[in-house]
């Protein structure tokens, strides 16, 4: 059978997904192939990229820009609302779709994946931003104007979502288009505030702000996520669980309230930074990690993987009482992991913590094939840990992936090596899909070991010094 007659006999949703991944991965590319293209001109030329180190760059430029209090606070509501929404979504879209719509386990994998697309394709918008800088109040500006930009956004989502009958609401034609508006909103919300975060944060804050106050933050979001629907299903069903996630975007009105630095010449887009940027090694390195870092033991583990909801149905039945439990006790685990792991890696270096919480991680993802069924307090224990060391792990990853963001395309890029990771979430939400249904311990495993792919991208990244931010 030909790839094309195998691809012609997939259902729609799932032509669907496979286009979106080949169009969003040979967009990344044909990004690549002009920056190589373009970068043997320019050396020909004698002509290079900028090479101030950024740790200078950014302490003279952010001098009257770094508000540490306010920066902190907005990054952490932008988490906030990133964490509770994704983990309502994640969580409460699956079994809304299994126990009412009735579909299968493939096709609410599917349908979870997919409604992420948008992820995909922040680092265009990211693009548009560096780009395409706004005029507000006399001034050019990167980041606010999509602040508004995202507020309209959750808007009409909230709409929908408050104006519609969940029970006559087609799956593909009805939910997944309100679903997706509000997930784009929060796509949109995210790239904005790391953008900012990474345009106004010192270097030596790396990791405690970029890495600890988002994911811990995130994961306070994620924690209420887990309660609050479950009295709201008694109240206002599905309905009012979704209608509140969809409000709670509206925090990112308060971003305009910061102060953003001006389009200096190092936040310019020239060929320059375009060629010297995308061929570089480390950026390369940085997106692969980020791709492969959706095949790991992260998706079924943490209630923000997508797919904890389905683990917790693979060991338990999945009663919406235990999904609700067990999510909260396995978020509130991984708040301090955050915190401990911003701190320690500032102090230890970024790299180095990173090394460590991968393999830690790793060890924690092969207790769940211990896991029988129905072992709740061993389950338990299992999810609270991995939870704890996937926070920690994560703020490791954020903290390498901003010292590899140069100032010029601060945007373009950090969003580049978070798209990486949703284009990745397509084909693993599948895989996993698959992994499933021959039991918890062959996925368990089978994504434990997957976690070496990421670990030895990142020890080889090696930041090139227009983009480095600390020694790592």
């Amino acid at each position: 059978m030909s790839i094309l007659t195998w691809f012609q006999g997939l259902g729609l949703s799932y032509k669907m997904g496979a286009a979106v991944f080949a169009f969003t991965a040979a967009s990344y590319s044909t990004l690549f192939y002009l920056g190589r293209k373009w970068r043997r001109r320019l050396e020909e030329e004698g002509r290079g990229y900028w090479q101030a180190p950024k740790e200078e760059r950014i302490n003279e430029l952010m001098a009257d820009y770094w508000q540490p209090r306010l920066t902190s606070l907005l990054y952490g509501l932008a988490y906030f609302s990133n964490g509770f929404v994704r983990t309502t979504f994640s969580l409460w879209v699956p079994i809304y779709l299994l126990d009412e719509a009735g579909v299968s386990v493939s096709e609410a994998s599917l349908f979870v994946g997919l409604m992420y697309v948008s992820w995909s394709w922040k680092t265009f918008v990211g693009l548009i931003a560096d780009l395409f800088p706004l005029k507000w109040r006399g001034r050019l500006y990167k980041r606010k104007p999509w602040f508004l930009v995202t507020g309209l956004l959750y808007l009409a989502g909230l709409t929908v979502m408050a104006t519609r009958d969940m029970g006559n609401l087609p799956v593909w034609s009805g939910l997944f288009p309100a679903v997706t508006s509000v997930i784009s909103a929060g796509a949109f919300y995210d790239m904005a505030a790391d953008s900012f975060a990474i345009d106004v944060t010192p270097p030596e804050y790396h990791a405690r702000v970029i890495g600890a106050v988002s994911t811990s933050s995130q994961s306070l979001g994620s924690a209420l996520a887990t309660i609050i629907p479950l009295w709201l299903l008694e109240v206002g069903g599905y309905k009012a669980v979704f209608t509140l996630a969809s409000a709670t975007g509206l925090t990112c009105f308060l971003y305009l309230l910061a102060k953003e630095p001006p389009v200096a010449g190092e936040r310019r887009i020239s060929r320059e930074a375009v060629a010297f940027t995308f061929t570089e090694p480390a950026v390369v390195l940085a997106s692969l990690l980020m791709f492969f870092r959706a095949f790991t033991v992260n998706k079924i583990t943490a209630p923000l993987g997508g797919m904890f909801s389905f683990t917790i149905r693979e060991v338990l039945g999945g009663e919406v009482s235990q999904v609700s439990t067990l999510g909260l006790v396995a978020t509130l685990a991984g708040i301090p992991g955050s915190w401990l792991g911003g701190k320690l890696s500032d102090q230890m270096g970024h790299k180095r913590a990173f090394l460590v919480s991968s393999l830690a991680f790793a060890g924690a993802g092969l207790l769940w094939t211990t896991i029988a069924p129905g072992a709740v307090v061993w389950f338990t224990l299992v999810a609270m840990l991995s939870a704890f060391l996937e926070r920690f792990w994560t703020s490791t990853v954020f903290a390498i992936m901003a010292d590899s963001t140069p100032l010029a395309m601060s945007s373009t890029v950090y969003q580049m090596y978070m798209s990486w990771s949703w284009i990745g979430n397509i084909p693993s939400s599948v895989m996993i899909g698959w992994l499933l249904g021959r039991g918890l311990g062959t996925t368990a495993l089978v994504t434990s070991l997957l976690m070496a792919l990421p670990l030895a991208l990142g020890l080889l990244i090696k930041p090139f010094e227009a983009g480095k931010a600390s020694k790592i």
